[in-house]
């Protein structure tokens, strides 16, 4: 089983929809639009970021969520964009860890944030 498939949430709230580890601090992955989103496309990509972030410290057990910090997305995101994602972890602070998060389509980036995912 992958890992996206361990995650405790699926479709619908599943974002990342593929994740690939570069090394022990990057991954990379996808996150395609679908009309059939739930929240927002732009909250649903950011989720997706969170997520790839989960794949990097989490393989066993699970996080959540705990911070989002300087998240732009400056342009908007629509139903079949097929965006590339890229995950860095930069530190860990006592059980809660820090990440940084690209997203780019085209070649052309167009959100950034730092995303805190914390232990269960």
């Amino acid at each position: 089983m992958s890992w996206l498939a361990s995650l405790p949430h699926q479709i619908p709230f599943r974002a990342a929809s593929t994740g690939r580890r570069i090394d022990d601090k990057t991954i990379e992955g996808t996150f395609l639009c679908t009309a059939n989103d739930r929240l927002s496309p732009e909250v649903m990509l950011v989720e997706a970021m969170a997520q790839l972030a989960g794949g990097l410290v989490f393989r066993e057990g699970h996080g959540f969520l705990s911070g989002i910090d300087g998240c732009e997305v400056s342009r908007a995101v629509e139903p079949g964009d097929v965006i590339q994602l890229r995950v860095a972890f930069e530190a860990e602070f006592g059980g809660t860890y820090r990440f940084s998060g690209t997203a780019s389509m085209g070649g052309l980036q167009f959100a950034r944030g730092r995303f805190y995912l914390a232990k269960n």
